[in-house]
């Protein structure tokens, strides 16, 4: 799997830990999932006296996480590995998703704000989402950059806001 290298991913890369991230909610969501369906088992088990099936119906349970754990695991790597961001001299291009990828480009004339945005476990792996909204609908929810650590969200924002600010600068003495 070859990582979607670009000038700026180079400068500002992705944390890894966004792996970890994705994989621990996928894992959870799945866990919980598994542990509803055994603890359903296990109430019918036991009221039906087939008690003797518990340790294996457990074993399953487990075995069936850790295999939902490692693909999910497997499956964030390659995300990780195809998601492409560049700050070109013109445009932001951001391209995402291995199955079916999404790409946004955006002039730097039509961002209106850039933000940074935590959840809780980013804030637990310290990571950040870079966010660039524009007068589209899409902007909000496809153009951002998610998942680099503080030093690589300070570069972006400053370098984002200072190109937008030049081309704002120069289209008004026009």
């Amino acid at each position: 799997m070859e990582i979607a290298w670009s000038k700026t991913r180079k400068s500002f890369p992705l944390s890894d830990k966004k792996i970890i991230k994705k994989t621990l909610i996928n894992g959870l969501g799945w866990a919980a999932l598994i542990l509803v369906g055994h603890v359903a088992a296990w109430f019918t088990l036991k009221s039906n006296g087939a008690d003797r099936w518990l340790l294996p119906a457990t074993a399953a349970a487990m075995l069936i996480l850790a295999i939902f754990l490692n693909l999910s695991y497997q499956f964030q790597k390659w995300y990780f590995a195809v998601y492409f961001y560049d700050l070109t001299d013109d445009y932001v291009v951001i391209r995402k998703g291995p199955i079916t990828p999404h790409e946004i480009t955006i002039p730097y004339e039509r961002i209106q704000d850039v933000y940074v945005d935590q959840d809780l476990l980013d804030r637990f792996f310290g990571l950040y989402d870079v966010h660039l909204s524009s007068a589209t609908a899409s902007s909000g929810l496809e153009a951002h950059i998610d998942g680099v650590d503080k030093v690589g969200m300070e570069g972006l924002r400053e370098i984002l806001l200072e190109t937008v600010k030049n081309r704002i600068s120069k289209a008004k003495k026009v």
